[in-house]
């Protein structure tokens, strides 16, 4: 009776590490789905809080100012029309057309090249 209990506690405790694992591959999997967002939906905050650079508070400002005077941003080249908003910063965010919308996309292949002059 005792090994018995012994074999199903072992057993329980072996399904719950495993969901412990797979839980915390999805979790990972959504945190980088998160990277990835919508240029028309964010916030301040979402542009401040880009993990892979600091863009100056005053422009995450500007791109949420621009959007709300001329409507959302159809074109990614739309952004380089933001006050402040220069090539090098423009590059670093290197937004990107997905599905009709523009997005900012830490993944997503540079849209600008290099020049080859």
């Amino acid at each position: 009776m005792k090994k018995k209990q012994f074999v199903l506690g072992l057993c329980s405790l072996a399904v719950f590490a495993f969901a412990l694992v797979l839980l915390a591959g999805m979790m990972s999997a959504v945190q980088a789905e998160q990277k990835a967002f919508s240029l028309n939906k964010c916030t301040v905050k979402d542009l401040q809080n880009i993990e892979d650079f600091k863009l100056p508070d005053a422009l995450c400002k500007a791109i949420i100012d621009y959007r709300t005077k001329n409507g959302p941003f159809k074109d990614p080249l739309q952004l380089r029309k933001v006050p402040g908003m220069t090539n090098a910063w423009y590059e670093k965010l290197n937004p990107v057309l997905k599905n009709g919308d523009v997005f900012y996309d830490p993944e997503a292949e540079p849209v600008l090249s290099p020049s080859k002059c």
